[in-house]
């Protein structure tokens, strides 16, 4: 009876320590490469100044009924760009005249990709595109306040099919409005 007791105490220790000696498997032990590696402490700190007026300048977009103006027309990228060329900035001109003689619209630029690329890449490069259409409206005297935007990146593609010209139509902006 002794040696049955003795037995079923040890047996619990021994298992316990013969897992926690256990060395750890496939373990990548990989040394960083020298041109990764920085010095945090040389990194200057930044005082970040919180501001009414940030969260301010675009307008609240929730809500499901901005529309497409048939006046008001996309502009479109090249492959993996966000800023604006000649073509593009005509279109926008015309486009800021209809949004400035239409002072009570809401303006949402909805920024777009293709497929190519990550998800989060395509909805960051949609970011930007919508920003870029954004920021030349306000600089052509659209009210700052009156044009949000936001990023599809590629969820509303206009085509589908696997080729540059399908491609095309997919990296673009589009600016719907929301009347008051």
């Amino acid at each position: 009876m002794k040696s049955f007791l003795s037995l079923t105490l040890a047996l619990p220790l021994l298992a316990a320590l013969s897992l926690s000696s256990c060395t750890k498997k496939n373990l990548k032990t990989e040394s960083v490469p020298a041109q990764m590696v920085s010095n945090t402490q040389a990194i200057p700190t930044l005082d970040v100044e919180e501001s009414s007026s940030t969260a301010s300048t675009e307008p609240d977009i929730r809500g499901g009924d901005f529309a497409a103006d048939p006046s008001i027309k996309s502009v479109y990228f090249d492959f993996d760009k966000y800023d604006l060329s000649d073509a593009a900035q005509a279109t926008l001109q015309a486009n800021a005249e209809v949004l400035k003689e239409h002072k009570d619209w809401t303006v949402l630029v909805a920024g777009n990709c293709d497929d190519r690329g990550t998800i989060e890449y395509n909805l960051a490069l949609g970011q930007r595109r919508a920003k870029a259409v954004r920021d030349y409206y306000v600089r052509l005297g659209v009210p700052e306040n009156s044009v949000g935007t936001i990023s599809y990146g590629e969820e509303k593609p206009v085509c589908t099919e696997e080729n540059e010209a399908c491609w095309h139509q997919n990296r673009r902006a589009d600016t719907e409005v929301k009347g008051q």
